[in-house]
């Protein structure tokens, strides 16, 4: 569906955005593990979270609606028909986390997706959870579909190759549904969704992360240093006697989903508040980004609720500052890293991004759809190894843009086209559905005059 998209004469206001993409997977998929029901409050009702829901209704989770509640109620034992299919779609976190639930389960499932998941790496789970124990059988590129055959695991200590909070859930989750002990470390803390959603809904997670100390100077005792007391930065493990009980998960909104429209606010000059938003430590990189380039970011009304912050974000833009992004601060913003391109490139200077090849893995080649789409604008931007080089603050020209299939390159790009010279249009805008519906319509509501 191509959508013509104008620039704005107004920008700015109040709105609430959907609830958490990646907070809802993980409450629908613990069900599968639960003793009791899982109530969901704020489910956002898009395409990547209903795959997970469709999954876990296949696998013999009794799914109600009704109205923004959804209640889950766990089976007695999981469905074991033989030769069963899972679509997850496009959804690489359904794929990804249920692969190491049912890996622990002891059930034979394919799970499959969608064109675009079906290129996406599937190594990355079937190395550690085929040295638990577990039989995975993809094709030759270790992407799906991919059959698993579930059985008892066993105990497991594993040190995270590349910094993946699916990764490190799924490898968590496998031990969990096998009742066997892992242990994962982590050298780059990653998203902690699960660790705090198993510790709301259950009991028997051990988490531990690891501080800096201060010591006295073995060279100098007249003076202190500070000292990583271990090798790595986190440490979770579970038991035999770790488990899902069940409960009423309340979710905030997705910081990932306003991030466009606070980007808007840097961009414009203007202001925009978002209430409700999930403000986990873990997920707030673009807030520090925001204010690292020159805006002004106020937070109110924290309160913690079902394990995770949320509180009411206010953002006013100024003028720009040009700030390199690179290491731990790109693993922080890899959802984001599109649209931060976008501001990017209404920035004087030029911004480089660094250690972001995950973003070619993603759905579609992130680094590549970008440079693209700044290159039809008019801005300068060359294509780094693993990142992006953009010189900004010159003339953004209105463009038909490419969305590549992929949701956040939609929703970059049409924010771009708010502040572009002429009109634009994004080629196929109906695949926002894949993570935000409502997208559309929430720009509307900070547009209008």
């Amino acid at each position: 569906m191509k959508k013509e998209l104008k620039p704005t004469k107004h920008y700015g206001g109040a709105i609430e955005v959907p609830g958490d993409k990646s907070i809802a997977h993980r409450a629908v998929l613990l069900s599968l593990l639960a003793k009791e029901n899982i109530e969901i409050i704020n489910f956002p009702n898009n395409q990547d979270c209903n795959s997970s829901l469709s999954a876990v209704e296949a696998l013999g989770v009794n799914v109600e609606r009704s109205d923004s509640i959804i209640s889950l109620t766990p089976p007695e034992k999981l469905d074991t028909t033989e030769d069963k299919i899972i679509d997850c779609g496009n959804s690489g976190t359904t794929a990804r986390i249920l692969a190491g639930i049912i890996a622990g389960s002891e059930i034979s499932t394919t799970l499959s997706g969608d064109e675009s998941l079906s290129s996406r790496p599937m190594k990355r789970i079937i190395s550690p959870l085929t040295e638990m124990g577990a039989e995975l059988f993809a094709d030759e590129n270790d992407t799906l579909p991919m059959k698993i055959n579930g059985k008892k695991l066993l105990p497991f200590e594993y040190r995270l190759p590349v910094a993946s909070a699916q990764v490190k859930s799924s490898v968590l989750l496998a031990g969990l549904a096998s009742s066997c002990s892992v242990r994962v470390i982590e050298d780059v803390i990653t998203r902690d969704h699960t660790e705090l959603m198993v510790e709301h809904l259950g009991e028997g997670l051990e988490v531990r992360v690891i501080k800096a100390e201060l010591v006295e100077d073995p060279n100098d005792p007249r003076k202190k240093k500070m000292i990583m007391p271990e090798d790595f930065k986190k440490e979770i493990k579970t038991s035999s006697q770790t488990k899902i009980i069940g409960g009423r998960v309340d979710i905030p909104g997705d910081i990932s989903t306003a991030a466009f429209f606070l980007a808007g606010a840097a961009i414009s000059k203007q202001t925009v508040t978002v209430a409700h938003l999930g403000l986990n430590p873990t997920r707030t990189a673009f807030l520090t980004h925001l204010k690292t380039i020159g805006c002004k970011v106020v937070i109110s009304d924290k309160e913690t609720v079902s394990g995770e912050l949320r509180g009411t974000v206010t953002v006013t833009g100024a003028e720009l500052k040009v700030k390199k992004i690179s290491g731990s601060t790109t693993v922080g913003l890899i959802d984001e890293i599109p649209i931060v391109a976008v501001i990017a490139a209404f920035t004087e200077g030029t911004t480089v991004i660094r250690n972001a090849a995950e973003l070619k893995v993603k759905e579609s080649d992130r680094l590549q759809a970008v440079a693209d789409n700044l290159r039809l604008a008019g801005i300068k931007c060359g294509l780094l190894e693993d990142g992006l080089a953009i010189e900004g603050g010159t003339e953004f020209s209105g463009a038909d843009f490419k969305s590549f299939g992929d949701h956040r390159i939609a929703m970059a790009f049409t924010i771009a086209s708010l502040f572009a010279v002429g009109p634009s249009s994004i080629d196929d805008a109906s695949v926002v559905d894949i993570s935000c519906p409502e997208f559309y319509e929430l720009l509307g509501k900070v547009t209008k005059a």
